[in-house]
């Protein structure tokens, strides 16, 4: 397939996917992520989770001119901007990339006339998501993270407030890159356990400890309708760059 589109009768296309510009990750996943999937990218702490992300999109908006939004509920927007571009990844002149920020969608909630002690976040992000979708035509996005909106959010009823917004993310129709940060007592890749259940894909990132230091692997556990290797494999960044190693 390498990540071509098939064409329809009426024109329209099919099984096309979102490049993740991980060398030698797209060749195993037929091309990359399929369109409009929602996929964690987990992990424990230190495991580079929203490098990898944030690469993701920056590169499919360098070369490709995809539109993309990184929302970040934790790090302020210049924080964001500082650290990837010590990484190799500037976003000056990058137009088609916008970095938002909590207290963006703060103000954009409160400019809605709605107080913020009473927000529900699930359902403001969402809202503010679609405005940025209207606005930008936004084709892939990462929120980072899932566990800073846990944070933000009391729930009642975690598996249906759950899978109500996931559906809502879905309905969007843009690719999603969530970052799940993995509870450390549990092998879940989220926190309530079923966010694995809920997405389409998983990439998880960990690290294996030897004498001479901390190494980077990445697996993928699961991409639905796609025939992939489920090994982990050594995760380098060089040069600005990520790269899975196959053995």
């Amino acid at each position: 397939m390498n990540g071509e589109a098939e064409t329809t009768d009426s024109g329209t296309k099919k099984n096309e996917r979102i490049p993740t510009y991980v060398i030698g990750l797209d060749d195993i996943l037929e091309g990359g992520v399929p369109k409009d999937y929602i996929v964690l990218v987990c992990g424990h702490a230190g495991t580079m989770k929203s490098s990898v992300g944030y690469s993701i999109i920056y590169n499919g908006a360098k070369n490709s001119n995809l539109k993309a939004i990184y929302l970040t509920l934790e790090q302020g927007k210049e924080s964001i901007i500082e650290h990837m571009e010590k990484l190799g990844m500037p976003s000056t002149g990058l137009d088609s990339l916008v970095v938002v920020d909590l207290s963006r969608v703060r103000k954009d909630i409160t400019e809605d006339k709605t107080k913020p002690q009473n927000v529900d976040w699930l359902k403001s992000i969402i809202g503010v998501l679609r405005n940025y979708k209207e606005r930008f035509g936004c084709e892939v996005l990462v929120l980072d993270s899932l566990a800073a909106l846990y944070a933000l959010t009391t729930f009642k009823n975690p598996r249906g407030e759950l899978f109500h917004f996931f559906e809502q993310i879905r309905d969007l129709g843009v690719t999603t890159f969530l970052i799940s940060e993995m509870p450390t007592d549990r092998e879940v890749f989220g926190l309530y356990g079923i966010e694995d259940f809920l997405s389409d894909g998983i990439i998880h990132l960990k690290v294996e400890f030897t004498d001479q230091g901390a190494n980077l692997y990445l697996g993928v556990v699961k991409m639905r309708k796609t025939h992939h290797s489920r090994k982990y494999m050594p995760l380098i960044f060089e040069n600005g760059a990520f790269e899975v190693v196959r053995q």
